[in-house]
């Protein structure tokens, strides 16, 4: 895998008083490579943009970190980003145990977070043309994604809408 990030040292700040959403303060550009997805995934995440970081319960904290080194909390968000429908969900979770894997994290937990996605988040999994609520529907239109391979854009999204090419 390789995971390009600039800034290098991304920053967010709690949404509103809130301690589970967070607002990234600058935007955000992303690149990943990975050999589970040809081509080259490129986000742009815009000010504003909300996540969550790792879902689910606070009682596994201390064994996987809701936020973790800037790895981690890219993984997090990057999954985040793509259960918008960026990408099946599918490769949302199969991407999601590749860069666990790249941010360090043992085969056990990343293989136990990868199968609770598998199976137990498909309710949160929604397509770019859902209705996902305030939050969700204001986070789309913070995101500009491209795949690309071998020179040729796959799928552009611009904020607005998605292309297919």
């Amino acid at each position: 895998m390789q995971l390009s990030i600039r800034p290098d040292i991304p920053t967010w700040k709690e949404y509103m008083d809130r301690t589970d959403l967070w607002e990234i303060q600058y935007k955000m550009h992303i690149e990943i490579q990975t050999d589970l997805i040809p081509g080259v995934l490129i986000y742009d995440i815009h000010i504003g943009y909300i996540t969550d970081f790792r879902s689910g319960p606070s009682i596994v904290n201390p064994f996987i970190p809701k936020i973790g080194d800037v790895k981690l909390a890219i993984a997090w968000m990057i999954h985040d980003v793509n259960y918008h429908g960026f990408l099946s969900k599918k490769y949302s979770d199969q991407l999601l145990r590749e860069m666990l894997e790249y941010a360090g994290i043992g085969k056990l937990k990343r293989n136990s977070v990868y199968y609770a996605v598998k199976f137990f988040a498909g309710s949160h999994y929604n397509t770019l043309d859902e209705d996902q609520g305030p939050i969700y529907n204001h986070n789309k239109t913070l995101v500009d994604f491209k795949w690309a391979y071998k020179g040729y854009v796959i799928k552009k999204f611009t904020g607005k809408r998605l292309c297919a090419y």
